[in-house]
């Protein structure tokens, strides 16, 4: 069994043996612990499925209504050692193999993930297999004490700040991988994008506080920094462009002076309780944390290298891909939380606010479009700077009535949330997008609304979910209930249904002469127009 590359053959971990590999490893990891201190393993089996529930309109001849999208296989180990006292030595693993389905199949066949392939034709496995050793070290980190207050953490580590698990305004540490799941996901540290970091956290105790800062070097993966997008056609790719792996014209440019991963990065938070309060002000050097598209100085498609395109490429005289490249440009943000229980509520009240200098933005000419924004996707005609504050406030509460009304053990856990970005110094004019290769236009302020329904039932053995959310500014929203059972001590079993609606989406046909520039209003919901899907999990934990 091989696990990593060797020279370029790419050795691939089937989802049969994903198990076998971590459960080795824990026990080389155990054995090698020795009797000074106490080892404790934890972890999880699980196994995914999902089917889609309707049928694509950008999948011609192929119906894709109850095809089998996605059958994961995962597993997952934790791994802390206490070698001497105070002193953890802690390691996450996580291994992951897929079928290829029938569906994933043909979206290779029509050209996901087939960038820098001879033949047209790529391997789309190799962007849901997860265990390059890389992947499969999580995190890897060992967490000590210098003197009485200051505590250090060294090593390949997650560092989560904000308030929500949402749409977050300072969790921006890390970049997210949603090429699996999008936003779906529940547990964010299964997306997030582990980093070498050096942390250090110092308690104030006379100021009823204490500080955290970290530094991270730079040292890791260069695909690591950054939200990965489904740019390559797959399963999550935006309607309209499944099939199409973008980096053919646009690749990734991990070295753009504006956005460099080997830079480094980091922060420094003050946490805090004044009164009754908890809170914290931050600041952070980052990378933005979605791709924005570097659009070529000089067009070099159809053989016609040297004509300008009209735009000035960002950090670089011209860009590396065709067209243009994909870059996480640097952002510096500033931000501060607070959250508290409020008695006339009975309810517990928490707000973030982030104040982002100079954030990136995609921009479009209209009917001025350059030749690449009509012709392939909104986007092409350069980036621009802006000031933006991103904020969230939310309330949750526990609503007892729902013991009488639904008959649940407890009562429910209600959670509401509101979001919005506010553009400063707001031009119309400007003509910003919301994001990148989609054409709607930024508005001053971009709200989203959403609320989580959580109850309980058997003694908690049964917990249906709903989660809800509404785009208060581009409309379109999201519905997903589900529900899960837990089967015995060690087993739990989820069933998700996930429902999208936007009246705005991408379609060709409505685009005058193929401009797509000016006919191209999809949001955010839009994206997953006809995207809807049946999901399950079977999970064994121990």
């Amino acid at each position: 069994m091989t696990i990593g590359n060797t020279g370029n053959t790419q050795h691939v971990c089937r989802p049969q043996c994903v198990a076998a590999t971590l459960l080795l490893a824990a026990a080389v990891q155990t054995a090698n612990a020795g009797e000074p201190g106490e080892v404790k393993l934890d972890g999880f089996l699980r196994q995914e499925f999902s089917w889609n529930t309707a049928n694509w309109k950008d999948t011609p001849n192929y119906n894709d209504r109850g095809k089998l999208s996605m059958a994961r296989s995962t597993a997952r180990i934790n791994i802390d050692w206490t070698p001497v006292r105070d002193v953890s030595v802690v390691t996450k693993l996580r291994a992951v193999g897929e079928a290829k389905t029938s569906f994933l199949n043909h979206l290779e066949k029509m050209g996901a993930y087939n960038y820098g392939s001879a033949n047209g034709r790529g391997d789309i496995m190799a962007l849901y297999n997860k265990n390059d050793i890389s992947d499969v070290i999580r995190e890897m980190y060992v967490d000590f004490p210098v003197g009485e207050r200051v505590r250090l953490r060294l090593g390949k580590q997650q560092v989560v700040w904000g308030e929500t698990d949402f749409f977050a305004a300072n969790d921006l540490v890390h970049g997210f991988d949603y090429t699996w799941r999008s936003f779906l996901e529940p547990a964010n540290e299964e997306l997030r994008k582990a980093s070498i970091i050096a942390k250090m956290n110092v308690d104030v105790p006379e100021l009823d506080g204490g500080v955290e800062m970290f530094v991270r070097p730079g040292w890791d993966r260069k695909s690591d920094i950054g939200n990965e997008l489904d740019v390559y056609g797959g399963r999550w790719s935006s309607q309209s462009v499944v099939g199409v792996d973008f980096r053919n014209i646009d690749p990734y440019d991990f070295r753009n002076p504006k956005g460099d991963s080997r830079k480094v990065t980091g922060g420094v938070r003050w946490t805090g309780l004044a009164k009754d309060v908890n809170y914290s002000v931050s600041y952070l050097k980052t990378y933005w944390n979605n791709p924005l598209l570097n659009a070529a100085s000089t067009l070099k498609l159809f053989g016609l290298p040297g004509v300008s395109s009209g735009v000035t490429t960002l950090g670089r005289p011209d860009s590396l891909g065709v067209a243009g490249d994909l870059i996480y440009p640097t952002v510096d943000v500033f931000g501060a939380t607070a959250s508290g229980y409020a008695a006339w509520a009975d309810a517990v009240f928490s707000t973030e606010v982030a104040f982002i200098k100079d954030a990136p933005y995609q921009f479009q000419n209209g009917a001025l479009a350059g030749p690449l924004s009509q012709a392939v996707a909104p986007g092409f005609d350069g980036i621009k700077r802006k000031d933006l504050v991103a904020w969230m406030v939310r309330m949750d509460k526990n609503i007892a009535a729902t013991q009488q009304w639904l008959g649940t053990e407890k009562p429910m856990f209600f959670s509401v949330q509101l979001f919005d970005k506010w553009l400063m110094d707001y031009d119309k004019g400007e003509r910003l997008l919301n994001a990148v290769g989609a054409g709607q236009l930024t508005k001053e302020h971009s709200l989203l609304l959403t609320a989580i329904f959580d109850l309980s039932y058997d003694s908690g053995r049964v917990k249906p979910n709903l989660v809800v959310g509404t785009d208060l500014t581009y409309a379109g929203g999201f519905i997903v209930p589900s529900v899960t059972m837990e089967l015995n001590k060690n087993w739990r079993w989820k069933v998700e249904y996930d429902k999208f609606w936007n009246d705005e989406h991408r379609d060709l046909s409505k685009c005058p002469a193929g401009n797509v520039a000016v006919c191209d209003s999809a949001s955010l919901f839009g994206y997953f127009h006809k995207r809807d899907q049946l999901y399950t999990s079977l999970t064994y934990l121990f």
